[in-house]
Order: C-alpha cells, then structure tokens, then sequence
C-alpha cells in the first residue's frame, strides 16, 4: 500500500493565502485526492507498460483507484495494483514451431494455445511425457512491479509538487464559487 503523508501547515498556508473557510479546504482537499489517484494510475500505467514490456491495455485493467473517504486520521484515497500473473495469450501469444512466443520477448518452449476451461484460448505446457496433466502458463509481474512502484511513488518529490499544484488549484475554485 502507498502511503504519503501530507503536512497540514502546506495546506494551511495555502488556505491562509487564499482566505479559505474550513469547508471550502475540505471540499478541495477531496477533490485533489481524486484527481491524484487518476494521476497516479496514469503514471503507473504507463510505467509499469514499459518496465514490464506490455501493453497499456493489460496494465490498465490491473490498476484501479477507489474513490476518496474520510477516516478517522484524515481524508484517504486507494489505489489497487493487481500483481497476479498475466496469462500469456493476453500478451499476443502466437505458437511457432519451437512452442509459443509473446510480446516483451517471452518464449515457452513446447508450450501451445488450446482451448482452456471456458472456452477462450490460453496457452498451456505438459507437466509431464503423456498428454495431460498441462499447465496453464503465465507472465509474473509482481517483483517487477514492486520495484517499480516502490522507486516513482513512495516520497517522490514529484508526487509532493503535483499534489500541491492541484491543491492550490482547487482550492482557488472553490474560494471563488
């Protein structure tokens, strides 16, 4: 989970600044953390296409942003990142005569696209010499995604200077409302 704590005196001085009332704050505060989880998503999207050597469309379904709430410590936003593996035939699998590569450079070699449970294609490999039992084969994303969330989000400066940005930018909408 993605933590950022932001210091009441930044927004204070914003608010002060401005003339702002206490529910004007709030109503910007808010509005600021749903635009910084669209932010966010965004940014790993296309992140995490890159590092990972996938396409956007396959991250995208992967990362949702919940709407903000107010606990008990503060106002607070989630953003789910779905680090399960990705099946191969969701990567452009196609089968060649050595098994089965896809995008991002993976090959399985002996692998094949067939039917799976549900009747949509996946591309299995036998686990064994005779025809069944076969294996469903898949990307792993999650050490790579970790890193990658771990070394652009957590105390980035940049995350700090947008929020801020935003923040200021609400907060002047709604003082003029």
């Amino acid at each position: 989970m993605l933590n950022v704590i932001i210091e009441p005196a930044e927004l204070g001085r914003a608010a002060d600044a401005l003339m702002a009332t206490q529910k004007q704050v709030d109503a910007a505060l808010r509005s600021t953390l749903g635009k910084m989880a669209k932010w966010v998503k965004t940014r790993s999207v296309r992140g995490l296409s890159q590092d990972l050597s996938m396409q956007q469309k396959v991250i995208r379904r992967r990362v949702k942003a919940l709407k903000a709430k107010k606990t008990s410590d503060g106002q607070q936003v989630s953003i789910w990142y779905g680090e399960n593996p990705v099946g191969l035939i969701y990567l452009g699998a196609r089968q060649n005569g050595s098994g089965v590569s896809a995008s991002g450079g993976r090959t399985v070699k002996s692998a094949f696209i067939a039917k799976g449970k549900g009747g949509g294609k996946q591309v299995f490999k036998r686990t064994g010499s005779s025809r069944l039992p076969v294996k469903r084969q898949a990307a792993e994303v999650k050490p790579d995604a970790d890193k990658f969330i771990e070394s652009n989000f957590i105390d980035s400066a940049a995350f700090e200077a947008q929020f801020y940005k935003v923040f200021e930018h609400e907060l002047q909408w709604q003082t003029r409302r």
